[in-house]
């Protein structure tokens, strides 16, 4: 498996209220929240927080395991108060790896979907995952088959992604539900 550099950049800005706040340390997570203070440390791209405006700066994030994770990043200001986790959701996937192209083929229609999403590809699919927006897992069944369909009718309107395995390899694909 081949090495990548990763690199986040956030741009957080605070308020200035009647006391003057500032960031003084901030860190970043995927999934679990260890607690404040215990996730992995972020510097500043100068080197301080000493301004209301900063950009954080953080090469060579370890990756965690294939498939959908949760980053999450947060500040602490001079009063020593964690403000909230940001959080996005990620596809953490091989790059230029042949897995990838092997399930480039994966179709799914219709998308947007009301009731039924249907799931082609050239080889068996072995399994279907479908994760919410905060990547969390909803609904997974196993199959063996080139087509299928995946009810859908029971969720709520909104963006979800499917994760489609084969035994070759594994492709996300962003779904929108009606």
């Amino acid at each position: 498996m081949k090495k990548f550099i990763y690199t986040i950049a956030a741009f957080l800005t605070i308020v200035v209220c009647s006391a003057q706040n500032s960031i003084v340390q901030a860190e970043y997570f995927w999934d679990t929240d260890p607690g404040p203070g215990l996730a992995t440390p972020v510097l500043a791209t100068d080197g301080s927080f000493n301004s209301a405006f900063e950009q954080l700066n953080k090469t060579g994030i370890a990756l965690p395991p294939l498939g959908l994770h949760v980053f999450n990043i947060r500040v602490k200001d001079n009063a020593g108060v964690w403000g909230p986790s940001f959080k996005n959701v990620v596809s953490v996937q091989t790059s230029l790896g042949t897995a990838d192209f092997d399930l480039k083929n994966v179709v799914a229609y219709p998308n947007p979907v009301k009731d039924i999403l249907n799931l082609s590809l050239e080889q068996n699919i072995t399994a279907v995952s479908l994760y919410n927006a905060l990547g969390q897992e909803i609904q997974k069944k196993l199959y063996d088959s080139k087509e299928i369909t995946f009810d859908v009718s029971c969720l709520l309107t909104g963006t979800y992604f499917v994760k489609v395995t084969s035994n070759d390899g594994v492709k996300t694909l962003k779904v929108i539900k009606e």
